[in-house]
């Protein structure tokens, strides 16, 4: 095992035991006993949902900063087409598996599920690169881009879409909207506020005669309404509704749909990412009528089951409602009136994470192929250099070389198709590696030579960037060695040796043809 597959490991257990103890910690009664209060509330978010998307948008601008808009592009492909790519599977495989997740694991576990690749932006630092990518996706520059653009249009199309859709959504239902006055409501919301939230938060109950159904609306705690419709209810039915709504508040649902959404967006090219994002909507208010009713007993069920069934399906944008569609609508029903008993599902979150991130990256893709003779004269003019020195290694072997004719050398490396590659890669596990470090007119270039990849660095400059550049049709290993020629081979043992004066002395002892030399250190 590579030690870049090791670090790996050891960097996603390290996150899915972190997850699989949140899910087992909170399995029961959510904070009874455990400390809520400090935490100002007592349901919590499982995993936030903006980090991805934050995330994506911090690497976008970070790389228009550094490196212009058409950088950016570059940087931004580099950064997520693996992420994404790697998400849109994912949920095509789960999809098909939640009906058995939801038969065996608790509904809020069900509900995280669809949540994990926010973190996967975990495995694009450096500290989680892979040796080499499993599948590299060969393109041509000019394709890539006009698909990228495609691609671009259709994520800005479906995310502002969603968006606008949500504010014209919270525009009607709170354009008629007043606050409530009523003080047995009034009453029932400050005990349900108690029972959740330390200290009172800043967002309002409302009622609208624009929604049929209680929901809440906002992402931002100064921006969430709790809306009501225009109808009165018992106080045993008002505290199941509320309590609803703010634990769905107090998990952040609205921002875990946002993530749903962006990853639509991302992904909307996958027909089942619209499937994904709906069966995600359906998680949440399964593990929300969980929460709410744990510890009920069969009348609180049946009351609740009740409030179901009277109210019809008034959803959009990122909001989180009490109703729910026909499909749903039975399960949720079925799931309150027959409560069976299931395992946490700490366990399959904790390893599911572990497997997702584990399998992150292997997929590359390799694009905008140019001659190596304009990628390399783009760090001074190639036709100049001069070798400063050579070494061939191959498996354990290795060996200083020199090159027998530079000139074939300089053709060889400029005939090659270069394409950039997206992805994080150490490439450690090639089977043979030229190092060759070239004085340039304007500084130093060390280009390593492996299998399929060609690395460049410049030293002597300001800022100094390792570029990897995959080479379509691999090297000629065969071309390579007939220019090739190595020098003497030498061999060294490290040893310890009694001296005359008595002392014991240790020192590297180099065996060239015929020849000794001793190196010693007292």
């Amino acid at each position: 095992m590579s030690q870049e597959i090791l670090v790996r490991g050891l960097g996603s257990g390290v996150f899915s035991l972190a997850f699989a103890w949140v899910v087992f910690s909170r399995s029961d009664e959510e904070g009874e006993g455990r400390g809520w209060e400090e935490e100002g509330k007592k349901y919590r978010p499982y995993i936030s949902g903006c980090l991805l998307p934050w995330f994506f948008l911090l690497i976008t601008l970070l790389g228009m900063i550094l490196y212009g808009v058409a950088g950016a592009a570059k940087f931004t492909l580099s950064m997520c087409f693996g992420i994404f790519l790697h998400i849109s599977v994912y949920y095509l495989v789960l999809i098909p598996a939640i009906p058995l997740f939801r038969r065996s694991i608790s509904a809020r576990a069900c509900a995280m599920l669809w949540m994990l690749p926010n973190y996967l932006y975990i495995t694009i630092q450096s500290y989680m690169r892979l040796p080499r990518p499993g599948i590299v996706i060969s393109a041509p520059g000019t394709m890539v881009w006009i698909i990228f653009f495609i691609w671009l249009v259709g994520f800005l199309a479906v995310f502002l879409w969603k968006n606008v859709e949500h504010l014209i959504f919270r525009r009607r239902v709170l354009s008629e909207a007043i606050p409530v006055t009523d003080p047995e409501v009034l009453s029932v919301w400050e005990k349900v506020i108690g029972d959740i939230y330390r200290k009172k938060p800043k967002f309002r109950l409302v009622s609208s005669p624009e929604v049929k159904t209680p929901l809440s609306v906002g992402l931002f705690s100064r921006t969430i309404r709790v809306i009501l419709p225009m109808q009165s209810y018992r106080p045993e039915e008002l505290e199941l509704i509320l309590r609803h709504e703010l634990v769905h508040i107090a998990r952040e649902d609205a921002w875990s749909k946002f993530f749903l959404v962006f990853c639509t967006a991302m992904c909307w090219f996958n027909p089942l990412m619209w499937v994904a994002m709906r069966k995600s909507a359906e998680d949440m208010e399964l593990s929300c009528d969980e929460t709410v009713l744990l510890g009920a007993d069969d009348r609180v069920r049946r009351e609740y089951a009740g409030i179901l069934l009277n109210n019809a399906k008034d959803q959009r944008g990122f909001t989180t409602c009490l109703s729910a569609s026909a499909n749903a609508m039975r399960y949720r029903l079925k799931h309150i009136a027959k409560p069976s008993r299931r395992r946490s599902g700490a366990l399959a979150v904790g390893l599911l994470f572990f497997v997702l991130s584990m399998t992150s990256g292997y997929v590359a893709l390799a694009y905008g192929g140019r001659s190596g003779g304009e990628i390399l004269n783009s760090f001074g003019d190639f036709s100049q250099y001069s070798i400063r020195s050579v070494g061939l290694a191959e498996g354990d072997a290795s060996a200083e070389c020199e090159i027998t004719d530079e000139r074939a050398f300089y053709e060889y490396l400029s005939s090659l198709t270069f394409c950039e590659l997206t992805g994080n890669y150490s490439f450690s596990e090639s089977e043979r590696k030229l190092d060759c470090l070239l004085d340039m007119p304007d500084g130093t270039l060390v280009i390593t030579v492996l299998d399929d990849v060609i690395r460049i660095v410049p030293l002597g400059r300001d800022h100094v960037k390792s570029s990897f550049y995959y080479i379509t049709d691999g090297m000629d290993w065969e071309f390579l060695h007939t220019i090739l020629a190595a020098h003497p081979a030498h061999y060294a043992v490290y040893a310890s040796f009694r001296g005359q004066d008595g002392g014991i002395y240790e020192g590297e002892f180099r065996f060239d043809v015929g020849n000794i030399e001793q190196e010693t250190a007292a």
